[in-house]
């Protein structure tokens, strides 16, 4: 079973459990269960205030709050999700982004009309979470640490290639070149990455333009504030590689005992 295959049954069956389940992720109120080693507890699973979660001793389970921030409870635990919750404030953006991960995989491509579904999506990205590393198949914003060293990536290709990056306020250009079989290159050392701008990827050959916005962050955030803080600045393709890492880790415990009926799974829900 490959690494993307594994990510894609996670999250198809997290959409099975919060539709069938708690029946959706809603913008406030509930409860999301990030990973998990207790068997009773899955990943994916969104608990409202009123139910009850329950965690054997020995058993760990990483949930996001209402507020975004992530927690981690360990067992013995058993008591309403509300006595988790209490006191703080509720973060739409944060519980709105789980949802529609969960629901399409974490296709960033808008299909108008697109309508509610929890079967595997065809493709996800191969890339994982970054700080540092910006994506040139897509348009996306992206959050950076002030003063870290960027770097392009692009989809997996053996040949060289060339990216010209443009800063749309100021008219600079800086070019920056793929070496043969490399995925990466380093962002061009003439443009300064400045919060909150907007800069067009171009590459030859007419392919489609792209735009980049940076929001760039005097310090990184801490672990359990990472989902708040990438919401609260719009930078979703981190977000979605965010929470994928975590769910896929996941599968190394009690969800990988489900993952092995996931083919199976699969089959009845195409």
């Amino acid at each position: 079973m490959t690494h993307n295959f594994s990510i894609a049954c996670v999250l198809a069956l997290a959409a099975s459990l919060i539709l069938a389940g708690s029946g959706s992720v809603h913008a406030q109120g509930q409860i999301f269960v990030l990973e998990s080693t207790a068997p009773n507890v899955k990943v994916g699973t969104a608990y409202a205030m009123d139910e009850r979660i329950t965690i054997p001793a020995g058993a760990t389970v990483r949930i996001v709050t209402p507020s975004g921030k992530t927690q981690t409870i360990k067992g013995p635990y058993s008591g309403p999700a509300t006595d988790l919750a209490r006191g703080q404030k509720a973060n739409d953006s944060v519980m709105a982004w789980l949802k529609n991960l969960v629901q399409t995989g974490g296709s960033h491509e808008k299909t108008p009309g697109a309508t509610r579904s929890s079967r595997v999506p065809p493709q996800l990205p191969a890339a994982g979470f970054s700080w540092t590393t910006i994506p040139t198949t897509m348009n996306s914003t992206i959050c950076v640490e002030k003063g870290a060293k960027l770097q392009l990536r692009r989809a997996s290709s053996q040949a060289a290639d060339r990216i010209t990056v443009v800063d749309l306020t100021t008219a600079e250009r800086g070019e920056v070149e793929f070496a043969a079989g490399s995925q990466v290159a380093v962002w061009p050392a003439g443009i300064v990455p400045r919060d909150d701008r907007a800069y067009a990827l171009l590459a030859p050959e007419n392919r489609p333009r792209r735009q980049l916005t940076l929001r760039v962050l005097d310090s990184l955030p801490g672990e359990d504030s990472v989902l708040a803080e990438l919401a609260a600045r719009d930078c979703k393709y981190q977000f979605d590689a965010w929470v994928k890492e975590r769910m896929a880790g996941a599968t190394q415990g009690v969800v990988g005992i489900i993952l092995r009926q996931c083919p199976r799974w699969v089959a009845r829900s195409a």
